[in-house]
């Protein structure tokens, strides 16, 4: 009786680590085909990114490796000269050199030290017809999105006692530090991230799993990405630029900018 318990013990042992077996090699299966759809699609999606802005570039002539550094330096030139040309406020940043500027008819309004960058391998990979072509005129803003508000407007009534006034003060203390981030979008289908930061571990520590805007854009674009990929379609692929600046002038330069400006970038 005892030999026929063991038996069947371990005989649903057997079954149950069958079925276990089965089910990780399923899943496993399933996760290495999404993988390998998700790369193919997304790989497929930067050709064609640089496909378009190939074929968006006047000159079709190949560019020598060793004359690419001459036509950034020309499109810089040129393209802050356009700007200077306007009446309004411009943003100029110089990645090479890590400076970010307000300039308003070529004359520096204000400027900042870049603490830290990166750039998506796009930039990398363009040739000098495709540089030119995306960075040998200014830029132009036409969408912003922040973490805090562009234009905030308040209204704000007089205290009628001391002890009002004293708990105005309080509750204008007591409001917590909102991190500085924001992005714009371009005429050239690409985005601009600029992020406010004090410190470059700080800039490191900005990122909350599940909290603030930076999480809920990367959620959004994670989730439109994932809608495409499993209808079997390429995502959408937007180069980008994250540039990190103090905190106060990332701030003050974001309300200064017009929601239209013009900006000039060298990479």
């Amino acid at each position: 009786m005892k030999e026929n318990s063991t038996e069947d013990f371990d005989s649903l042992f057997v079954k149950k680590y069958k079925g276990l077996k089965i089910f990780v090699i399923i899943f496993s299966a399933i996760l290495i085909t999404f993988i390998s759809v998700y790369t193919f699609l997304s790989v497929g999606a930067v050709r064609d990114r640089m496909k378009l802005a190939q074929t968006q570039a006047e000159a079709t002539e190949p560019v020598s490796p060793s004359l690419i550094d001459l036509m950034k330096e020309k499109a810089w030139i040129e393209s802050r000269v356009k700007m200077a040309s306007g009446d309004s406020i411009g943003l100029s940043i110089d990645l090479g050199e890590q400076i970010l500027q307000l300039e308003l008819k070529g004359v520096v309004v204000m400027s900042t030290k870049i603490r830290d960058y990166s750039t998506s391998g796009f930039f990398k990979r363009m040739d000098g017809n495709v540089y030119f072509s995306m960075f040998g005129t200014p830029l132009t803003i036409q969408k912003f999105e922040s973490s805090i508000e562009k234009n905030p407007f308040k209204v704000v009534q007089a205290p009628k006692s001391a002890e009002e006034a004293e708990t105005a003060v309080a509750i204008k203390d007591s409001l917590p530090n909102e991190s500085v981030f924001w992005t714009v979008k371009f005429d050239r289908e690409f985005e601009l991230n600029i992020q406010g930061i004090d410190s470059i571990s700080e800039s490191q520590s900005k990122y909350r799993l599940g909290k603030g805007f930076e999480f809920k854009r990367d959620l959004k674009n994670i989730y439109s990405s994932f809608k495409q990929i499993v209808k079997f379609r390429k995502p959408v692929y937007t180069p980008e630029i994250l540039i990190s600046i103090p905190e106060n002038e990332a701030k003050a330069i974001l309300r200064a900018l017009p929601r239209n400006a013009s900006v000039t970038i060298r990479i």
